[in-house]
């Protein structure tokens, strides 16, 4: 598959599984859950500016670009991480709101089982992305992968925290597993932009 394809693809299952978690947070009314969707509306903005780049980056080199444009991927891949630190933020924002006026969940099993449908569609296409975008040299794919990883990530722990709330009777936890989702993701985000400028300035 093309990486091309492989983009378009993104912006197709991003949709699907940003469809999923806010489904999960309107069965629910969980802050954990979206935060969760939020950290999706991400993904979709980011597998649209992968395409983007993709294409620009296959262009052959011509005079003002004797080098080509493989480079344009790498800032693709910046503002990827920059957009995942944006989603930290209103995650944390969201959790605060949480703490402020805690909630009692309601049908948290079926919120949760659509969650983790959308969980591992974000799973299997992390591992397509990722190995498909090395073996094709393609840091904008890898960097699509990586970040989707981190969503992975955050619906585990989302998915975690939810149930232990639900078995303590402790709702406070659901914004509490918010908060630290959304320092991981901050982590992962920063981490990111890191890479992709060591990239730019090779």
């Amino acid at each position: 598959m093309t990486t091309i394809k492989l983009a378009i693809g993104s912006i197709f299952v991003g949709f699907a599984v940003l469809g999923l978690k806010a489904l999960a947070y309107w069965i629910t009314g969980s802050v954990a859950l979206l935060s969760d969707a939020l950290e999706s509306t991400v993904n979709v903005a980011t597998a649209f500016a992968a395409l983007v780049a993709i294409h620009i980056a296959a262009k052959p080199a011509d005079a003002n670009h004797p080098y080509g444009h493989h480079k344009v991927e790498f800032f693709s891949a910046v503002l990827e991480g920059v957009m995942i630190i944006v989603a930290a933020l209103l995650i944390f924002r969201e959790a605060y709101h949480g703490f402020m006026q805690p909630v009692i969940l309601d049908a948290p099993v079926a919120g949760l089982l659509v969650n983790m449908a959308a969980t591992v569609i974000n799973g299997l296409w992390a591992w397509v992305l990722i190995t498909r975008g090395r073996a094709q040299k393609s840091p904008a794919l890898v960097a699509d992968g990586k970040h989707l990883i981190t969503d992975v990530l955050t619906s585990v722990g989302v998915a975690a925290g939810v149930i232990l709330a639900v078995a303590t009777g402790w709702w406070i936890l659901d914004p509490a597993l918010a908060a630290l989702v959304a320092v991981n993701i901050l982590w992962s985000g920063s981490k990111i932009v890191k890479e992709s400028l060591s990239g730019l300035m090779d």
